[in-house]
């Protein structure tokens, strides 16, 4: 790198207070978005599943129970998933502000692992909701197709 290419100490400094900057706006957002996830797939998945029982079938096959525990097991384990990815999500951003810091000023790369086990947890959450849908959906169809 020429010499008028290189970063003055002033320059890296204010990158890395942008860097800083927007990830604090980051992890926020990123604890916004949490409240909201919790609070929407918790009232709804059980919400509905509640009202489903109540108005639609107050009676379901009793063979078929273990389906809707199963739903609201694994939608369960989804919202511990989702908790933890916020977390774990937040903890990477205040991490991640050390790792621009060694890059700008010590040109120093290092991972954030952190940011590993939130995209885990992230897909690992799409998945366990996906099955408890799948699980509540056979609830319901087989409650539903039966008792018409």
């Amino acid at each position: 790198m020429s010499e008028d290419m290189k970063l003055s100490e002033d320059q890296k400094y204010q990158l890395f207070l942008d860097e800083r900057k927007l990830l604090i706006d980051a992890e926020r957002e990123g604890s916004r978005t949490f409240d909201k996830a919790i609070l929407t797939l918790a009232s709804g998945a059980f919400g509905f599943s509640i009202a489903f029982l109540k108005e639609i079938v107050p009676h379901p096959f009793s063979n078929t129970l273990w389906l809707l525990g199963v739903s609201w097991g694994l939608f369960a384990l989804s919202l511990v998933v989702i908790l933890f990815s916020f977390l774990s999500s937040q903890l990477a951003c205040r991490i991640q502000i050390d790792v621009a810091y060694d890059a700008i000023f010590k040109n120093q790369k290092h991972p954030n692992k952190w940011s590993s086990v939130t995209g885990f947890c992230n897909y690992t959450s799409i998945a366990v909701l996906a099955l408890a849908f799948v699980f509540w959906g056979l609830f319901v169809y087989w409650n539903v197709i039966h008792t018409n």
